[in-house]
């Protein structure tokens, strides 16, 4: 593989949170941590959580929501994440997170405003 073609994909598994890449090449772990307590899917919540605390770029949001939904959550916990960081958080981060969001559940929020508007 080329030097130009090695970086770009390098950069694609990046940009996609390719798991598998992550921890072969990166050496970083993405599975949920086993944790003594808490089962996977509270672990997946809490996960969503922290990641819109910090701001996180929105492919990490979907990554998480999609993660979320493959350990038991529903949309609707899901969505309670949000509600319930939101007084820690403020409406920036919130409001920021919800595009990705919406996309990891099916849910396009644009075109519901949207249509929302026309009505």
């Amino acid at each position: 593989m080329g030097q130009s073609v090695r970086f770009q994909e390098i950069l694609r598994k990046l940009a996609i949170i390719d798991e598998s890449f992550f921890e072969d090449q990166a050496g970083l772990v993405l599975d949920l941590p086993p944790v003594e307590l808490l089962n996977p899917k509270v672990v997946a919540l809490i996960r969503i959580g922290a990641l819109v605390a910090l701001g996180s770029p929105g492919a990490c949001v979907e990554w998480s929501t999609s993660s979320a939904l493959a350990a038991g959550a529903t949309e609707d916990e899901i969505a309670d994440v949000l509600l319930a960081v939101a007084p820690v958080l403020g409406l920036g981060q919130i409001v920021g997170a919800v595009p990705d969001m919406s996309a990891a559940l099916g849910y396009d929020v644009e075109a519901a405003l949207i249509d929302r508007d026309s009505n």
